[in-house]
C-alpha cells in the first residue's frame, strides 16, 4: 500500500510538472505569429531561463517515477504477482521507449556568456563536417531539392561542437549556420533567431552578418519595421566592412520610413 501511495503521488507530481511546461509553452489564440516568433532578446533569455529549470525539474521526476517503477515490478515479482508485475513493466518500457521531448535547444542550454576563444582540431573537423552536409543537404533552385537528412545531420554536427568544444573560436561560425538552415531551409524563425543572437552574443568583434539576418527577418517575414529598422542601423554602425549590407540597410530604413510616415 504504501508503495501504491508512493506511485500515486509520483504520477501527480508527474502531471503537476507537465502542465506547468504545458502551460508556459501555451501561447494565445490572439497573439500574432510576429508577437510568437521572437520577443525582445533580454526578456526571451529571462523566460528561457525559466523554462530551463521547469524541464530540469520534470526530468528529475521522470527519473524518479521510473525508480519507483522499477521497485514495483521488485515488489510484485517477490510476492509471485506476474499479472501486475506485467503491467508495470508495461508503464516502465512505454516511459523508456515512448515518445520524449528535449524542449530545449542546445543554444539554449549553452547560454549566452560562451566565448569563442582558441583553435581547437577537433572542432575545426567538426565544423567541415557540418558545412559539407549544409551544402549537400540545402539543395537547389531556391531548395526544392532539399535533403532534410543531411540539414538535420548538419545540425548535429553543429550543435556537438558547440556542446563539446565550448572554448573553440568555431562556435559563433557554429551558430550562425545553424541560424542560416533553421532560417532558409527549415523555416523555424524562432530557433533562427536564437542562433543568430548567439554569434554576436558569443564573438563581440563577429564579423559574421548575424544582425543583417535578424534586420532581413523582422523586415521580410515577420513585417515588423520597428525591430528592423533598430537592427539595420545596428548594421549600419558595425558592419562597414559589408558595403552591400550598409547600402541595403540604409534603402530598407529610407523605404520603411517613407511608407510609415504616410
Amino acid at each position: 500500500m504504501a508503495n501504491k501511495k508512493a506511485l500515486v503521488m509520483i504520477v501527480g507530481i508527474c502531471a503537476a510538472a507537465l502542465f506547468l511546461l504545458a502551460g508556459c509553452n501555451s501561447t494565445s489564440p490572439k497573439t500574432s505569429s510576429a508577437e510568437n516568433i521572437q520577443p525582445d532578446f533580454q526578456q526571451a533569455d529571462l523566460q528561457r531561463a525559466t523554462e530551463m529549470q521547469l524541464v530540469e525539474q520534470m526530468a528529475r521526476y521522470r527519473n524518479s517515477y521510473q525508480v519507483q517503477l522499477g521497485k514495483l515490478i521488485a515488489f510484485y515479482d517477490r510476492q509471485g504477482n506476474n499479472l501486475k508485475s506485467l503491467w508495470a513493466r508495461q508503464e516502465l518500457d512505454h516511459l523508456r521507449f515512448g515518445p520524449k521531448r528535449s524542449y530545449l535547444v542546445v543554444a539554449e542550454v549553452a547560454g549566452p556568456d560562451l566565448r569563442a576563444g582558441k583553435t581547437i582540431e577537433l572542432a575545426d573537423q567538426l565544423y567541415q563536417e557540418g558545412l559539407i552536409l549544409h551544402q549537400q543537404g540545402r539543395g537547389k533552385l531556391g531548395g526544392v531539392f532539399q535533403d532534410r537528412k543531411k540539414l538535420y545531420l548538419a545540425l548535429d554536427k553543429f550543435n556537438d561542437l558547440i556542446s563539446k568544444y565550448s572554448a573553440s573560436d568555431k562556435i559563433d561560425d557554429a551558430a550562425f549556420q545553424i541560424a542560416e538552415i533553421y532560417n532558409h531551409c527549415l523555416k523555424d524563425y524562432r530557433t533562427a533567431m536564437l542562433y543568430y543572437q548567439r554569434v554576436w552574443q558569443w564573438d563581440t568583434q563577429t564579423v559574421l552578418p548575424a544582425k543583417f539576418a535578424v534586420a532581413k527577418m523582422y523586415d521580410e517575414k515577420l513585417r515588423d519595421h520597428v525591430k528592423a529598422v533598430d537592427y539595420y542601423q545596428q548594421v549600419i554602425n558595425s558592419d562597414t566592412s559589408r558595403t552591400e549590407h550598409v547600402t541595403y540597410a540604409q534603402n530598407r530604413i529610407k523605404a520603411i520610413r517613407k511608407k510609415t510616415s504616410r
